[in-house]
């Protein structure tokens, strides 16, 4: 039985998240950076020690990855030492749950539905690519270790600056919508993320140890913004700053539906409308 869990990476979104949905579900342990180096292996192993019955581990920590940011130079080296070092200090029985990215495809071309089994056809030239790369492959030679791969994600929490919320911060603001480019994305509502997350906890897959987790539905952002538009009855101006569209990101979600048959995804105009209220209140507070 699943007691203690360890969930690195809590102040970030997918981790912000996490913890609330698990908060009265487990006894959370929730280090924040500077009280868990992960990448220094003697601060993993102090950790370990002070905590020594963790029974399943959430990994979300990681650096790199921000879209119109250049990764850190030690990108690659510090996602790969974080994850190994979880490994090599934690109990053989415990499990390691964490994410990867479609970036370990290699975001540099055209991604339309890319199944797991393509992960190191096509090398990632950015850091953050290339680290998700291997710890994919990593995740595909252990029994102990599940990597979910996320395309895109929203919901409560994320940055403002991030589709949707920006669309609805603009929207709410009465402001237009200014796009660089359109791109068809994979979104999946941070709730069904979390009862994905739970599922796997309690059932952890004894043969795929990579899996996309993706909706069937894939969207472009000009649809985000115009079912923004419908939802607020506001309609805000959408632009962009480059015609057509750019390089499709999305993902296979096979695996997924087999591992999970029964899993509904929540509709993107429902998750929107959430997403809608949540951010009007934050607007309304500051």
């Amino acid at each position: 039985m699943i007691k203690n869990v360890l969930l690195t990476g809590s102040g970030g979104f997918v981790g912000k998240n996490l913890k609330e949905y698990f908060q009265d579900r487990f006894n959370l342990i929730c280090p924040r950076s500077f009280e868990l180096d992960l990448t220094n292996d003697s601060s993993v192993k102090t950790f370990f020690d002070t905590y020594p019955k963790i029974d399943f581990i959430i990994h979300c920590a990681s650096t790199g990855g921000a879209r119109g940011c250049i990764d850190p130079v030690t990108c690659e080296a510090d996602n790969l030492k974080m994850v190994t070092n979880l490994l090599e200090t934690k109990d053989k029985s415990t499990k390691l749950l964490l994410f990867g990215s479609g970036a370990a495809y290699s975001k540099n071309r055209n991604l339309h539905k890319v199944k797991e089994s393509q992960i190191g056809e096509v090398i990632p030239q950015d850091q953050y690519g290339k680290s998700k790369m291997h710890i994919a492959q990593l995740a595909q030679s252990r029994d102990d270790m599940l990597c979910l791969n996320i395309f895109a994600c929203y919901g409560k929490y994320e940055k403002e600056s991030r589709f949707p919320s920006y669309a609805i911060m603009q929207n709410l603001k009465q402001e237009p919508v200014v796009i660089n480019q359109n791109v068809v994305f994979d979104y999946l509502y941070i709730k069904d993320l979390c009862k994905i997350v739970e599922f796997f906890m309690n059932n952890f897959p004894t043969g795929n140890r990579v899996i996309n987790v993706t909706p069937t539905q894939s969207i472009s952002l000009l649809e985000i913004a115009q079912t923004v538009n419908k939802i607020s009855g506001y309609d805000a101006k959408i632009s962009f700053l480059k015609d057509g569209l750019n390089y499709e990101y999305t993902g296979d979600n096979t695996l997924l539906l087999k591992e999970i048959p029964d899993l509904k995804f929540t509709p993107i105009e429902q998750g929107l409308k959430e997403l809608f209220k949540y951010c009007k209140k934050i607007l309304n507070n500051t």
